[in-house]
């Protein structure tokens, strides 16, 4: 047998023990089998390395690694929990993990199951039932949620919740409305979304000057800012650009919300 065939069997053993003593999920199995030295690479890199070094950064790139192989292994683990205990907690974690996953029909099932007895007005599930509502298209039934959670809570504050009322707002066209919002936003939301959004619904009212402004006020506040800002905030700032640029040359407004 060639050296180099020896060295990859070789690899995959070391690859495979270390799976099996370290209770990893099994698919790293079936990787380092299918993909002879390249699955010994990934898992090399994914999980040994990582533990040899015990960082956190190893930690997060696991958990970069498991989500791609295994986008729902979290999934899997809180519905088994639901299985064995229906909770508040357990209905909460698997509708966040689902919303997550994009999965947001099921998710607004599990956050209208949570409102019950002493939770039936929970801000942090009537936030969740909005988020869950919103990302469905229901405009109009995510705004219905957030109005029972400002009634039932009036002492309640999140820069989410608020930038969420503020979309919803718009989605259902209350336009003056949802720029009082939006602008209360922009004073004090930790980040460039809040601004961003506000952004563009001036562009989609035709109000070209004003989104112009806003634009170059958020890249202005991002260039004086410390880097690790413009690191936290990097898809915003990116996606600002796209529309400052777009907005230069007279693209057609954008029809998202």
């Amino acid at each position: 047998m060639p050296l180099l065939a020896l060295l990859v069997l070789a690899c995959q053993v070391t690859c495979g023990l270390h799976v099996v003593r370290s209770g990893q999920e099994r698919y790293w199995i079936y990787l380092i089998i299918a993909l002879p030295g390249l699955g010994c690479l990934i898992y090399f890199l994914g999980i040994m390395l990582p533990e040899l070094l015990g960082s956190h950064r190893g930690q997060r790139t696991i958990k970069r690694v498991h989500d791609r192989l295994d986008p729902e292994r979290h999934l899997r683990a809180l519905r088994d929990e639901l299985e064995v205990c229906d909770s508040r907690i357990t209905r909460m974690n698997l509708a966040e993990e689902l919303l997550r996953l994009n999965q947001a029909e099921e998710a607004e099932k599990h956050y209208q199951a949570a409102l019950r007895g002493t939770d039936a007005d929970a801000p942090d599930i009537l936030l969740g039932l909005a988020k869950a509502r919103f990302a469905q298209g229901n405009a109009g039934g995510c705004k219905q949620a957030l109005d029972q959670l400002i009634a039932s809570n009036p002492g309640y504050r999140s820069t989410d919740g608020h930038l969420l009322f503020a979309r919803a707002l718009e989605a259902l066209e209350e336009n003056a409305k949802a720029e009082e919002e939006y602008r209360a936003l922009v004073a004090y939301y930790p980040g460039p979304e809040a601004q961003y959004r506000y952004a563009l619904m001036l562009r989609r009212q035709g109000r070209q000057q004003e989104a112009l402004a806003q634009l170059q006020q958020i890249h202005s506040h991002a260039r004086r800012s410390p880097k690790h800002y413009r690191n936290l905030h990097q898809e915003w700032l990116t996606l600002s650009q796209q529309e400052l640029r777009a907005l230069e040359q007279g693209e057609r407004t954008p029809a998202r919300y």
